[in-house]
């Protein structure tokens, strides 16, 4: 995501009145309705302490009916009595005709129509609670009726969803035997209906959180004046299994497992018996993924150089970034990340602090060349500090064949995002807008194609990925 985005979450006292405490890009937020998880068909986010969230959500999980105005750029939200208008980018809104100030105003990203969760569900009678511990929002509805949606922006909202909060009330499971055998744990639940299980990564520990929604404790499991058990402690990969009950209205049945390492928690199995299911899952030790921070330079009121036919640098270097990060993503061993994803400027200390604070593995500048001579041509590969000095080889001798262009060799400068980031750091100069030969290159889709996965291989072999 975006370094703006992570930085006002770095600054943020609180989300929804509750702290925070970890950077969005990390730690991403979750969605549940009465202990079901939701999924938005884009990220929710944090605007001003307050989290935003697709009105498809809104619309399917609240039972409301959503109109959206284009000319005035308004969403209505209708429940009941209940009447909430909401305008695009203004932090008013109006309920049942009454105006009242909104903390973040809703926002239009991607086709989507995003309305803050908290205003909107509180208004329909909707509790909301924030859980530090996983990042998640937890909407609790009382009264289930189905929903009715027509909200152009937002992604299409079928006529029959997927879950519209109207099926009848699950059944209660009883979780009668919580253990530890080695590296597995196994859940027993009373029953042969398998309960809902969700597994989620705590935001700041090592600690692995499972939600089982609709579920309650036996009274054989016993609580200490914490409200908690404790299921096993000093095991080589686990140092305590802790379990409560963490919601009422819900009846969520928490199981919380702490660890001095990163686990993996994979089902090994699932055996109804006549009068009883069994969950179990192993725990492994997770394999870390490496960080990498793609910088497309430049960026909104910063247009970079200006090419031979009047075309950005910004543009240039942002379509080609996109293309390393969407080739980064299939990596099973790279967790890629960009300073920047839209045309947005960012100052060049904020695109340092963005790796330096997720402690990136890598980081990668992507720029274009100008000079006063049209002549000029070629490619440069530029380093700062010794540690970044085999990584420049590297990447450049993979570069220069990608990018056909002149080999202007591999340089030490100055430059700030390389100089004040803490890991090994390069800046590339792909080739030079000034040059024509070059820039009829560099703007073609089937180039930027041959050079981000040229830049890819590079990161690969500096990791040292198959």
């Amino acid at each position: 995501m975006r370094v703006i985005t992570t930085l006002i979450s770095m600054l943020l006292i609180s989300l929804l009145s509750f702290p925070v405490m970890t950077f969005a890009a990390e730690s991403p937020i979750h969605l549940f309705m009465n202990g079901k998880q939701l999924a938005a068909e884009v990220p929710p986010r944090i605007v001003k302490g307050n989290t935003l969230v697709p009105i498809r959500i809104i619309a399917e999980t609240l039972g409301s009916k959503v109109q959206w105005e284009e000319k005035s750029r308004k969403v209505t939200v209708v429940k009941d009595d209940v009447t909430i208008q909401l305008y695009i980018d203004k932090n008013e809104a109006v309920v049942n005709n009454k105006k009242t100030q909104l903390e973040a105003a809703p926002q239009l990203t991607d086709g989507n129509t995003l309305l803050p969760v908290r205003f909107v569900s509180e208004q329909l009678g909707v509790k909301v609670t924030w859980d530090e511990l996983t990042r998640s929002v937890f909407l609790y509805q009382q009264e289930k009726e189905a929903s009715n949606t027509n909200d152009k922006p937002a992604a299409e909202v079928t006529d029959s969803p997927k879950d519209t909060g109207n099926q009848p009330e699950a059944a209660v499971a009883t979780i009668k035997s919580i253990s530890l055998d080695g590296d597995v744990l196994s859940v027993q639940t009373n029953g042969q209906q398998k309960p809902e299980v969700n597994v989620t990564p705590a935001a700041n520990t090592n600690q692995i959180i499972i939600d089982l929604p609709n579920s309650k404790l036996d009274p054989a499991l016993k609580l200490n004046s914490k409200g908690e058990g404790v299921v096993k402690e000093n095991n080589e990969k686990v140092s305590q299994i802790r379990y409560l009950l963490f919601s009422k209205e819900s009846s969520i049945v928490r199981i919380i497992i702490d660890s001095s390492q990163k686990l993996d928690l994979k089902p090994t199995s699932v055996k109804p018996s006549s009068d009883s299911t069994l969950l179990a899952w192993k725990l492994t030790a997770k394999q870390d993924k490496f960080k990498v921070v793609i910088d497309p330079g430049h960026g909104g009121k910063d247009t970079g150089a200006v090419s031979v036919t009047k075309r950005y640098e910004k543009d240039f270097v942002l379509s080609l970034g996109m293309k390393v990060y969407k080739l980064l993503e299939q990596e099973p061993r790279i967790d890629p990340q960009m300073t920047r994803d839209t045309d947005d400027f960012i100052e060049l200390s904020g695109r340092t602090a963005f790796a330096n604070e997720m402690k990136a593995d890598l980081f990668v500048s992507i720029h274009g060349n100008s000079a006063g001579k049209e002549s000029i041509s070629g490619t440069e590969t530029y380093y700062y500090t010794e540690q970044s000095l085999d990584f420049a080889n590297i990447m450049h001798d993979v570069l220069i064949p990608a990018t056909g262009f002149t080999d202007r060799k591999v340089k030490q400068n100055n430059f700030y995002v390389i100089k004040n980031t803490t890991m090994p750091s390069l800046l590339l100069e792909i080739g030079f807008l000034s040059n024509r030969s070059d820039e009829e290159a560099m703007y073609q889709e089937q180039f930027q194609n041959r050079v981000a996965a040229s830049i890819v291989a590079g990161i690969k072999k500096q990791l040292n990925i198959d």
